[in-house]
């Protein structure tokens, strides 16, 4: 069957920002602007903008790499070229980057996603799947709020590690900063919050005021993003103590995301009763991530980490939307027998899974169940762990549960037995005193055994580990 007409829109800051006047890369950054003092100020100077309309600094492609080294939208394309397409073929694959300085429904990017959306509906003749990635999730959204006529162009949405309820990684930079390093440190927090705190994109990227909206999960669990010290649920967007005094910009542009996002309604609904198209959302877990912030009465805040996210998007956010159109994929984010690096949130399309997934929306392949499972990607490879965790997934082709499953172990743990919750997912922890390699000096080849009602003698799940 013919692959479909795809547009990918990448999540923040994941797009090329470039000086018009000059031809100059912006950001991401070259090595030579952030090791020169001189011109590491006049390249932050320029991402502290946004600057009027037209402007100088413009949005570029999605960024492919960064310092040629980590890809980014480089391994999504290298992905896709085995399902047929190539980011250089503007008749079937439009990528389409967009200025993360700016709020994410501002017109100028959400003129170039239409304008991309209709050319490729036009110049293939058939309805796009619009493939989002993180905050490109929200961007795209938020067109289809505003312009629900161009949903009948869209046939359905492939969503990667999307926060549809907020995310606290944006609250933490907007805050204080995180540095970022490689090797050496190439910008502070203190850079890192000046740039991020001047970007109204970050702050549409926090959690909605929840008494405008409902932030359970779906199955009525309070998600308690950030909360104050008494434990009462609210919004960074609203409750603004945490800004600091003099800020006046900052207030105005979290002021602005509550005006625009603060209710945020779940399923999503758009003007005049017409569909969203189907959503297939793919939410990872396995990777510690700020999963809540607690606001103090000084306005201080704290941040807490757990795994249950994919290493920048809580579990509990990208897994948050539902709706009759919506179906949800857990994807564990650790070590697999066919590839021993995790692949977190920049690159989680690249966990083996996702290509599954990719059959069913891309080139129309029956839904099947979905099973599938990773050990730990820190516990699996560090001998000193005293357990490994596995996580794993039984779910049907449309993202529910399958009836009554349950994973036996063979060869490991004999007798050991997990049930799935009502989300089709589990965790297991094996204690690694127990494990014995039997391949090689260090490893342990083992397979999880998962049945389910009706579904025969099942799916074996290989997983590999260093004892």
């Amino acid at each position: 069957m013919a692959v479909k007409p795809v547009v990918f829109v990448p999540g923040f800051p994941a797009s090329e920002l470039r000086q018009r006047s000059t031809g100059r890369l912006v950001f991401p950054p070259a090595l030579s602007d952030l090791l020169d003092p001189a011109r590491k100020r006049e390249l932050l100077r320029l991402l502290v903008g946004p600057d009027d309309p037209p402007g100088d600094v413009v949005a570029g492609e999605p960024i492919r790499d960064i310092l040629g080294i980590a890809k980014q939208a480089q391994s999504l394309y290298d992905l896709l070229r085995d399902f047929g397409y190539t980011p250089l073929d503007d008749d079937l694959f439009r990528p389409v980057g967009w200025d993360w300085r700016k709020a994410v429904d501002d017109p100028t990017v959400q003129d170039d996603l239409a304008r991309a959306i209709d050319e490729l509906a036009t110049r293939s003749g058939a309805r796009v799947v619009a493939l989002v990635h993180s905050t490109g999730g929200l961007v795209f959204r938020r067109l289809l709020e505003t312009r629900p006529e161009l949903a009948a162009r869209i046939e359905q949405v492939l969503a990667f590690g999307v926060p549809w309820a907020g995310n606290l990684a944006a609250v933490e930079n907007v805050a204080r900063g995180v540095a970022i390093r490689f090797l050496v440190t190439f910008l502070s927090a203190e850079e890192v919050q000046e740039v991020m705190s001047h970007a109204q994109a970050a702050y549409d990227l926090f959690p909605p005021d929840p008494a405008r909206t409902d932030l359970h999960d779906p199955f009525g669990k309070p998600l308690n993003l950030f909360i104050t010290a008494a434990g009462a649920t609210v919004g960074p967007l609203v409750d603004t103590a945490w800004i600091p005094a003099g800020r006046d910009d900052m207030r105005e542009r979290a002021r602005s995301a509550n005006a625009r996002l603060g209710a945020r309604a779940n399923p999503i609904a758009l003007p005049g009763g017409v569909p969203f198209p189907p959503i297939t959302n793919v939410a990872g877990w396995g990777v510690p991530v700020g999963t809540r912030c607690v606001l103090a009465a000084d306005g201080g805040l704290q941040f807490s980490e757990t795994d249950q996210g994919d290493g920048t998007v809580a579990l509990a956010s990208s897994s948050w939307l539902r709706g009759p159109s919506v179906r949800t994929f857990y994807l564990p984010i650790g070590v697999y027998p066919v590839s021993g690096i995790p692949f977190p949130h920049a690159r989680i399309w690249d966990s083996p899974p996702v290509r599954q997934i990719l059959a069913q929306v891309l080139k129309g392949e029956a839904p099947a169940p979905y099973v599938c499972g990773a050990a730990d990607g820190d516990e699996a490879i560090d001998p000193q762990s005293d357990v490994v965790t596995l996580r794993l997934v039984a779910q049907d082709g449309e993202g529910r549960p399958l009836p009554n499953a349950k994973a036996t172990f063979h060869r490991v743990a004999e007798g050991t037995t997990a049930a799935f919750g009502a989300a089709g997912r589990a965790e297991v922890r094996l204690k690694r005193r127990n494990l014995a390699p039997n391949v090689g000096a260090d490893l342990l080849r083992f397979v999880v055994q998962v049945t389910w009602d009706g579904g025969g003698k099942g799916r074996e799940v290989p997983m590999l580990i260093r004892v």
